[in-house]
């Protein structure tokens, strides 16, 4: 059965506090800045994201894919993933891997937006 579609989707509480702290930081200036980049990063390097056991709502489906893009990548990109799945919880689940690898990059040395990009880049010719 697949699940229905979603109006509002969120985070785990501790990568919400993740995502938080990376905008306190300015790592982001918003924190819809770095949920959909750590979306694009899970998609781009090929994440498998487990489920969310329990999540905590931040966003509107609408102020964070008004035009349906996400909706429309996941879809194209990530059929897979969509198994039993609403197009809005895969988002989820690959934002919620990537603030959790965006995180360990920030405590550490500091994300190296240059070096993610490659790494993407090396990815995609493979």
């Amino acid at each position: 059965m697949i699940e229905q579609e979603v109006v509002t989707i969120g985070l785990t509480q501790e990568a919400d506090d993740m995502l938080e702290t990376m905008v306190e930081d300015g790592t982001f200036a918003q924190k819809v800045d770095g949920y959909r980049f750590a979306f694009s990063l899970a998609l781009a390097q090929g994440a498998q994201p487990g489920e969310l056991s329990k999540r905590k709502t931040i966003f509107n489906v609408g102020s964070v894919d008004p035009d349906n893009t996400l909706q429309d990548i996941v879809e194209e990109l990530a059929p897979d993933l969509l198994a039993g799945s609403s197009h809005y919880r895969v988002v989820e689940r690959l934002a919620e891997w990537g603030v959790r690898e965006l995180y360990q990059q920030a405590i550490g040395p500091g994300i190296d937006f240059v070096g993610l990009l490659s790494e993407v880049e090396k990815v995609n010719l493979e």
